[in-house]
């Protein structure tokens, strides 16, 4: 019995000490906080216009708000120019329906370049609602870089919760 104490103890500690590791931020959709997600604590945030930069040590997430898409379905034909701005030349190789929030959304792996230097990579991009707004979010980079940082990607689209 004493053992048992001990293990769901330690468990929680150690449990605690995972949920302690992430942090929440805010998204605006014009203007206004939108969304929340929670990400790892030593994430830097960047914001510049309806574009937020999430840097941390195991995942680099852009997350865009489309201010003329009223639906997902509205933005995923536009996936390529939504990211252009950090990989140019985005060609989808294959698409998945994936939820986030509960509602309906599209993740699209494919091929491109990067934008600051050209070099060839992969990205990963997950159209997304609110319900009220629609966002983009995307991983990107060399070689099967954007593959290595899904689970954490994936991690921080499932914390989101509307505001």
């Amino acid at each position: 019995m004493k053992h048992s104490h001990l293990f769901a103890f330690t468990f929680a500690l150690l449990s605690s000490a995972a949920f302690a590791a992430d942090k929440p931020i805010a998204i605006a959709a014009g203007g206004k906080p939108a969304l929340q997600l929670s990400v790892p604590e030593d994430a830097k945030i960047t914001t510049k216009g309806e574009k937020t930069f999430i840097q941390a040590n195991k995942v680099s997430i852009y997350v865009w708000h489309i201010p003329k898409a009223k639906a997902v379905a509205d933005a995923v034909p536009k996936a390529a120019d939504i990211i252009k701005s950090e990989f140019t030349g985005f060609t989808v190789g294959e698409t998945k329906a994936v939820k986030v929030l509960g509602h309906e959304a599209k993740e699209m792996t494919g091929k491109g370049a990067e934008a600051d230097d050209n070099d060839e990579g992969n990205a990963d991009v997950v159209i997304f609602t609110d319900g009220k707004n629609v966002f983009a979010a995307c991983v990107h980079g060399e070689g099967d870089h954007a593959a290595k940082e899904h689970p954490e990607f994936m991690k921080v689209l499932a914390s989101a919760k509307a505001l």
